[in-house]
């Protein structure tokens, strides 16, 4: 036991020397993983940030399609019973209704 407290007298520079490499490596490799944990942080967010704006885009160019539905509904009412028409918007609300259902799908499986 002596030997062993004075070899680590006579080495205790070379000793602390080696503690302080060894846990600077140590706080090397944390940081090395909080780093590569970050980076799949971001890819994911930008992945969802990403599919907010699909979802947004596809929000904004139904709303322009929306207000020329309108239009055809009033011009389908003012014609009364001209049957080609009505049944030309009620081909539209029902391609509208399955687009609808098919972009909620999508989201759903985007965000689940």
């Amino acid at each position: 036991m002596d030997k062993w407290i004075s070899y680590l007298q006579s080495h205790n520079e070379i000793l602390t020397g080696a503690a302080m490499i060894v846990l600077g490596l140590i706080l090397a490799l944390i940081l090395l993983r909080i780093l590569r944990q970050i980076k799949r942080l971001n890819r994911s967010l930008q992945s969802i940030t990403k599919n907010i704006q699909a979802y947004f885009d596809v929000i904004m160019q139904e709303e322009v399609p929306e207000e020329k539905e309108e239009v055809s509904e009033e011009r389908v009412l003012q014609q009364g019973d001209d049957r080609e028409d009505m049944e030309a918007f009620a081909e539209q609300e029902r391609r509208k209704q399955e687009e609808e259902e098919v972009f909620n799908a999508v989201l759903q499986e985007y965000f689940s």
